[in-house]
Order: structure tokens, then C-alpha cells, then sequence
């Protein structure tokens, strides 16, 4: 019981720790992402107290770099992926870069035939998430059925308020952690391989640029629906 409740918060901590800037660039020849993580300081504190938990003589790597290099390994062993490179910086920060073919035939071969999380054809972008398409995510990203995981996603937690979330987070994870939570953010940069005709949801950056940018707590209560749309020339 104890290691299964050291592993749930683990998990809240590496999905409310951070900054996240994901920058991708679609192209009519290769498309490429490279992202950049950034643990906040007390999360690594809170980490390195729960590792003398868990099993850690198989390795000598910190919790957080084996994840990011498992992450990395996954990507690598998708067929649609390539070049995938990765880097462990100081000052907690991570970084990932790797080349993909088409944006959506990838999310719609991971997520099903029925996949509606992200759309897209060779001049437009839309992507939609609220709670009647959660489960296609969930399909496409493992980790968010982990059972010890899900009890703090947004399924469990619909209707919660804002407040009695940063109170449960308080509670679990003490008094830094609500802040903590607070100012992560996820942004996503996209360059485009034509002129924007039109954008919805989104902060439009240049001629054919934009930037999509939401805090992670938007996505764990999923109160509204999350949503943007693009199209170019």
C-alpha cells in the first residue's frame, strides 16, 4: 500500500511540476518537434524524499531522468518517428527533439480510426478535447489510465472547483505545491508550411506561426472544453 501510495504522487508531481514549450514545425518534406521541460525546484525535493521508496538498485539514474528516457525510447521504437535525440541539462531542465511523418495520420494510428482529439489535411489544424472525447487520449497516452493516476484526472474530478482541487493538492502534496501547480504551463509553438488564412483559439505569431498555450490544471478539471483551429494557404 505504501509504495502504491508513493507512486500516485510521483505521479502528480511529474504532471503538475513544470513548464513545458513544445515547438513544432510542419512541412511539405520533413516536420519536427523540440521540446523543452523545466521541473520546478521543490518537486525534485519532493521526488528525491519518495525514491528511498522504491527500488532503485537497478539503475543509478534520478526517477525523472529514466522517465525522460523512457519516454524517448518510446518515441523511437514508433516506426513514425526518427532522429529522436534527447538531453539532460542542469537546473532540472530536459530537453527532446525528433522528426514525425504527417501530424495527424500518427495521433489518428495511436488514438483510432475514430480519433477526433486532433484533425487535419494538408491546409488546416483543428484540435477539440472536453470530457465526451477524454477517453480517445486516454487510448493514446497510457499513463492517463493508470488507475493511480486517473482518480486525479478529469473524469474523476468533473464538477470540482478550482479551489477544492489546489485543496486536495495542498493536502497530498503540502503548501508549495498549489502555487506550484498554479503557474504550470503547457505551450505549444507551430510553424506552418503556408500563410494563415484564419485561427481560433490560438495567438497568431507571424505570417504563418502561432502559439497555443493553456495551464495544466485547464486539463485536469477539463471545466470547459480545450480547443483551437487553424488553416492556411
Amino acid at each position: 500500500m505504501k509504495k502504491i501510495l508513493i507512486f500516485v504522487s510521483l505521479l502528480l508531481i511529474l504532471f503538475t511540476s513544470c513548464q513545458v514549450t513544445e515547438n513544432i514545425t510542419l512541412t511539405d518534406e520533413v516536420n519536427t518537434s523540440s521540446g523543452e521541460i523545466e521541473i520546478y525546484d521543490f518537486f525534485i525535493a519532493v521526488i528525491d524524499d519518495f525514491s528511498e521508496f522504491l527500488d532503485s538498485s537497478s539503475s543509478s539514474e534520478s526517477i525523472m531522468d529514466s522517465a525522460v528516457r523512457d519516454f524517448a525510447n518510446g518515441l523511437s521504437s514508433n516506426e513514425n518517428n526518427s532522429n529522436v535525440l534527447y538531453t539532460i541539462e542542469e537546473g532540472n531542465r530536459y530537453t527532446l527533439s525528433f522528426y514525425f511523418d504527417d501530424i495527424t495520420e500518427a495521433l489518428s494510428a495511436l488514438g483510432g480510426s475514430g480519433f477526433s482529439v486532433l484533425k487535419g489535411d494538408e491546409n488546416s489544424l483543428s484540435f477539440y478535447l472536453d470530457i465526451n472525447n477524454y477517453a480517445q487520449l486516454k487510448e493514446m497516452i497510457p499513463f492517463l489510465s493508470d488507475p493511480n493516476f486517473e482518480v486525479y484526472g478529469p473524469e474523476y474530478n468533473q464538477g470540482m472547483s478550482e479551489a477544492d482541487y489546489l485543496d486536495m493538492i495542498f493536502y497530498l502534496l503540502g503548501e508549495e505545491a498549489p502555487e506550484a501547480l498554479q503557474t504550470s504551463l503547457v505551450t505549444i509553438n507551430v510553424s506552418l508550411p503556408g500563410e494563415i488564412i484564419s485561427a481560433e483559439g490560438v495567438t497568431v505569431t507571424g505570417a504563418n506561426s502561432f502559439t497555443y498555450a493553456f495551464p495544466l490544471i485547464d486539463f485536469l478539471l477539463l471545466a470547459e472544453p480545450m480547443s483551437f483551429s487553424v488553416t492556411w494557404n
